[in-house]
């Protein structure tokens, strides 16, 4: 008669074959082993995890040892007769079904039921200095281990409907041989003695979720068929370790990406050749005396241009140097910033690491694997041909291996990462696998660019963020031209509070320089102002239209002069109507305007994001610019670096003024829109004069009632930027200034409209005071959907984790799964047909309460056609939208994108 723990399948495969399964002691230990190489070769800084528990460095091998040992307890819920009647068989060599259970829970969290009820007051395998004051912290280290599948295991389901008696026998068993296993072979007779400090367990709670996270890899390796393949034969654990688990976990760790050694810092020109002088803010980057040790927070502002993302790379490489920082994730407000940012990011970041190495660098958010960059840059991480080449001399710009891509739950975990924000907001967040998300960005730099984008939702998440990563000792830095100082003062506490476990705010300094260079560590604040570069110093001078037909008549005159001009729109039907009442009043081109928004099916969007950077990026010149005209909304705000003779632009809160301001006259240039190399001793000027921005705003009102915005031309507007009193304040600090001046009037034209303490005019103050509480529910909600990391890996703390609960890093509605076809013969061909994702860059963003008002208007695919199309594209809400191939259509064209609304 065998052991009965030996009568329980642990990985199987369905079919006829009655061996086709791998006994569950055996996959326990294959975990175990895996986790065992993990720490003791400190793969993703395992190790210092278990030094922060009480290990000592030298103690490695033995935290190795006491990890496998928890590990081998896994997948304890496997025994469980509900979970094995999954394996349909009739082999009399596995345990039989027992018809009275059911499999109603899933194994993960019938494991730690199981231990919870059961073997917990079974002093037959406590080891032999047991006592109750261990208890909490074996209660952690089964709450890690049994959930290792994304989440924590439930508390309080009834393992009683899956388990029957002999499986309660069987896993008791198997833990007493468990115990007899590591006390013979690694001497894990009695639990070290930190397990028993309760001052410890503060400690384990806070890292339980990064341990999590070093559990689901091991998991994963250890469950891999190629290293671990079925093994049904009856063999000692002693033997199944020795002969098998041991050896493959040693194959298959050998697959996991090697750290790469970091390269010392030299100067600025080893990462940026093309800097003949650092600007100040870059200089400021490369003299500020670091802390000798802890987390460090940089806040760099300063003007557009200023060379900020060099800055913060050159600030990098010196933390990194100094040992505050392995790795660095670059998070972004936009896909299309995060694009920008990877491109510019894969030709320096290997000069952050030794020659001989070779770093991953991977491209983090929802739509990367259409990113045609980033695909170029995986490479197989069995076949790296591209490895053969010396340092510097890579036939592509960036390399990552594949076992960090082939699951966005592994991107964080790459070397150099850039995505967006959210992508690392996740990792504060119930999402499955966010244990992943947080080890890998522990002993990375947080950079965040433009954290001015965000709204009260993702700014609460943000100061989570930052208070677990300076906890767990990690930098950041935030990088942004127009920061807020109360938004300024949430971010810093944010950290401070981390970075000394204490609910103290710091006290700051209101009446702040700018451009600033903020450092916070463990010696204190340090506020730097700095200067700016002359060349990227602007004064931007404001005019003032209140109806479209003035815009329309600048917009005459400016092609008449041969010149490039953009106007902004705040809303995309807004910038349609423009576009449409262009085409009829102006003997105009339709090769020279052009209409851009967000809602374009993928593939039109990309071209037509090109055809501006051709009109009007830094490359563009006389030819391309002459007589151009680009009507578009938000999305010109961020990312592109574009340069316009001429702006106009609707009114909007201070902040977008300003970044809209900086796409105007951006670069110097001769008055026929050429670049003009600059030199410092000859200074010159832009040729083309004083940039002005036209403003298309109600005429001013020193009194404004409700409806100030009511008129069609703001209609839109109004809907847009809720909050009125903010657009009031800009127009009224505007025309008193009549210039946008950067640096110098940064903070002044910043807290004119945002500063806590101003009281709007009465009329709108219901506008006013109901977009500052949707504020405050904003950063509740948020508050409601974070993790309270402090308190340990665990669900108890955050309804997120369950179905019902929708989780999102933005507040934003969402859209539906739009998607445009055509319908040839009897086929559906995809909209884009020229890629390799045609499906994915068929699809238009559209909101879910747009579709709904013209959804009966528009040709859909029938039932029956549409699900064939679902099961080929792998989603299963898509809707499909045909449209007439060669033929102008009702609701989308190239020119307009999405228009029926």
């Amino acid at each position: 008669m065998i052991k009965s723990f030996y009568q329980y399948w642990g990985k199987c495969r369905q079919g006829s074959d009655n061996n086709n399964y791998h006994l569950l002691p055996y996959h326990n230990l294959d975990v175990a082993a895996c986790g065992y190489q993990i720490v003791k070769h400190n793969y993703f800084n395992s190790a210092e995890l278990f030094m922060q528990l009480g290990f000592a460095p030298q103690d490695n091998e033995k935290a190795a040892h006491w990890f496998a040992y928890f590990l081998a307890w896994h997948d304890i819920g496997k025994f469980a007769n509900g979970f094995q009647q999954l394996f349909k068989h009739n082999n009399p060599q596995l345990v039989a079904a027992d018809p009275a259970k059911r499999y109603m829970s899933r194994h993960d969290s019938l494991g730690f039921w199981l231990w919870n009820t059961f073997l917990k007051d079974k002093t037959e395998i406590q080891l032999s200095n047991y006592n109750s004051n261990i208890n909490c912290f074996l209660d952690i280290w089964l709450t890690i281990i049994t959930g290792h599948h994304g989440k924590p295991p439930v508390f309080g389901v009834n393992g009683n409907l899956s388990f029957n008696r002999q499986d309660k026998q069987a896993a008791l068993d198997y833990i007493k041989a468990i115990n007899a296993f590591f006390i013979s072979e690694y001497k894990l007779a009695d639990y070290p003695s930190f397990f028993f400090d309760k001052s410890l367990r503060k400690k384990f709670n806070q890292i339980s979720w990064l341990i999590a996270g070093v559990t689901i890899i091991s998991d994963w390796l250890g469950s891999h068929e190629s290293f671990f393949p079925f093994c049904s034969q009856v063999m000692s654990l002693s033997e199944y370790w020795h002969s098998h688990a041991f050896i493959q976990a040693e194959k298959a760790i050998s697959t996991l990406p090697k750290t790469s050694p970091i390269a010392p810092f030299i100067n600025i020109k080893n990462l940026f050749p093309f800097i003949e002088k650092p600007t100040p803010l870059q200089q400021q980057a490369l003299s500020c005396q670091l802390s000798d040790s802890g987390p460090e927070l940089f806040i760099m502002e300063d003007v557009t241009g200023a060379g900020k993302t060099e800055a913060s790379m050159v600030l990098a490489h010196r933390l990194m140097t100094a040992k505050k920082a392995q790795g660095i994730y670059i998070g972004l407000p936009t896909q299309a910033t995060a694009n920008a940012i990877y491109q510019r990011t894969a030709g320096i970041y290997g000069q952050l690491y030794q020659a001989d190495s070779h770093p991953s660098l991977v491209l983090a958010h929802g739509t990367s694997y259409m990113n045609p960059k980033f695909n170029q840059s995986i490479i197989n991480s069995e076949d790296n041909s591209e490895q053969q080449y010396p340092k510097g001399e890579q036939t592509i710009s960036a390399e990552c291996q594949e076992w960090f891509v082939d699951t966005r739950k592994k991107a964080l975990l790459a070397e150099v990462g850039v995505g967006t924000l959210d992508q690392a907001l996740m990792a504060v967040m119930p999402f499955k696998h966010q244990s992943l998300r947080l080890l890998g960005l522990s002993h990375k730099l947080l950079i965040l660019d433009e954290v001015h984008a965000y709204d009260s939702y993702m700014v609460k998440l943000l100061e989570s963020l930052l208070h677990y990563h300076a906890l767990q000792g990690g930098s950041a830095i935030i990088l942004t031209a127009t920061l807020p100082y109360f938004l300024r003062e949430k971010l810093l506490n944010a950290f401070y509070k981390g970075l000394t476990i204490s609910q103290a705010n710091l006290t700051l300094n209101q009446r702040l320089p700018f451009p600033l260079m903020t450092q916070l560590n463990h010696n204190g604040l340090i506020e730097q102002a700095i200067d700016t570069r002359d060349e990227v110093k602007r004064q931007v001078n404001i005019e003032w239209i209140d109806d479209i037909d003035a815009g329309i008549n600048k917009i005459r005159h400016t092609i008449a002069q041969g010149k490039i001009i953009c106007w902004i729109k705040n809303s995309i039907d807004d910038a349609i109507s423009l576009y449409q009442q262009l085409q009829l009043k102006l003997e105009i081109d339709s090769n020279n305007i052009l209409l851009f928004h967000s809602r374009f099916a993928f593939c039109d969007r990309l071209e037509i994001e090109q055809k501006t950077l051709k009109w009007a990026g830094k490359t563009s010149n006389r030819n391309t610019r002459h007589a151009k005209v680009i009507i578009a909304t938000q999305v010109i705000e961020q990312s592109l670096d574009l340069d316009f003779d001429e702006m106009i632009s609707d009114i909007a809160p201070i902040d977008l003024l300003i970044q809209r301001a900086g796409r105007l006259r951006r670069h110097v240039r001769d008055q026929q829109g050429n670049v003009k190399p600059f030199d410092e001793k000859t200074q010159p000027y832009d040729d083309r004069g004083q940039p002005i921005l036209t403003v298309l705003a109600p005429h001013w009102q020193d009194d404004p009632q409700k409806d100030w915005l009511d008129n069609p031309t703001f209609r839109n507007t109004s809907y847009v930027y809720p909050n009125h009193a903010y657009l009031w304040f800009t127009q009224k600090i505007l025309l008193t200034q009549r210039v946008i001046k950067m640096p110098e009037d940064a903070r002044l034209l910043i807290e004119s409209v945002y500063a806590q303490d101003i009281e709007p005019p009465t009329g709108l103050q219901e506008a006013f005071y109901f977009a500052q509480g949707k504020s405050l529910s904003q950063a509740s909600i948020a508050n409601q959907s974070l993790l309270k990391l402090n308190d340990g890996y665990n669900r108890i703390s955050c309804n997120g984790w369950e179905k019902s609960i929708e989780l999102s890093t933005r507040l934003s509605e969402d859209n539906v799964d739009l998607y445009l076809a055509y319908k040839l013969e009897d086929k559906i061909i995809p909209y884009c047909t020229n890629s390799e994702y045609a499906w994915e860059q068929s699809r238009v963003p559209l909101s879910i309460s747009k579709w709904e008002k013209i959804k009966k208007t528009i040709p859909q695919l029938d039932q029956q056609s549409l699900e064939k199309i679902r099961l080929q594209i792998h989603r299963p809400q898509a809707i499909i939208s045909l449209i007439e191939h060669d033929k102008n259509s009702v609701f989308y064209s190239k020119e307009i994108g999405f228009y029926a609304i």
